[in-house]
């Protein structure tokens, strides 16, 4: 914990280092949203003394805002910009699951939740110059992220013939969190730029803290982002 809060300071530094050495014209601003999507489905089995829980769940494709505030660094390295990043990232997430006990015999549902990511980062990206109003970009970052899940645990079937237990959750983590990305600008006017970008993001997991039964329901996926990007220098 002390190393990556050593490094998320120490990146926040460097960045607010160079913005400080930067020119007024040398600042940009952007803004970008496209369609986000959580890897990796997520199923589970336990069983103690007869009894038996198991779920599985997916998530559908969600969106993912973020805006910045950067600076090109040419002075140091040709093509290198360094900026602060606040993002936003949801998806939904639907799973069924199923529950066997001696007290309350079989049970059966539908898993519906909202998983949420908030998150600031300190990125560097490097710029390769093509001599062409096409610029590829590739580079990553740092930052700290909150992931928070909202959701509930709906009964379809019981054994019983009643309605069964409607259980409804919120749990959340905040921590470290970090990201890899590659994308393409377009030079539509001078000062202007319209692309297309992905991102790898991984941020803090909710684990061991939602319960179907007696099986702790994990939400631990890695983001992928396809986005539009619209930047703009400020001189």
């Amino acid at each position: 914990m002390f190393n990556k809060r050593t490094l998320l300071a120490s990146s926040a530094l460097a960045v607010m280092a160079s913005v400080s050495q930067a020119q007024a014209g040398d600042f940009y601003i952007s803004i970008a949203g496209g369609a986000n999507w959580l890897a990796n489905d997520k199923s589970g089995f336990t069983s103690s003394s007869g009894s038996f829980t198991s779920y599985h769940q997916n998530s559908e494709t969600g969106f993912a805002l973020s805006g910045a505030i950067g600076v090109h660094l040419d002075q140091w390295v040709h093509g290198l910009r360094a900026e602060v990043e606040a993002g936003y990232r949801r998806n939904k997430e639907k799973g069924r699951w199923a529950a066997t006990t001696f007290s309350s015999g079989f049970s059966s549902g539908v898993i519906n939740a909202h998983e949420s990511k908030f998150s600031v980062m300190a990125n560097v990206w490097y710029d390769i110059d093509l001599g062409r109003k096409w610029t590829p970009y590739l580079g990553g970052g740092i930052g700290w992220a909150r992931t928070k899940v909202d959701g509930a645990f709906s009964p379809t079937f019981t054994s019983s013939g009643g309605a069964g237990a409607f259980t409804s959750f919120s749990r959340e983590e905040s921590g470290f969190a970090w990201q890899l990305g590659a994308g393409l600008n377009y030079e539509i006017q001078d000062g202007v730029r319209l692309g297309v970008g992905y991102r790898y993001f991984r941020g803090p997991d909710v684990k061991n803290k939602v319960f179907v039964g007696f099986l702790p329901v994990t939400f631990d996926h890695d983001d992928h982002t396809v986005q539009l990007e619209l930047s703009i220098d400020t001189n």
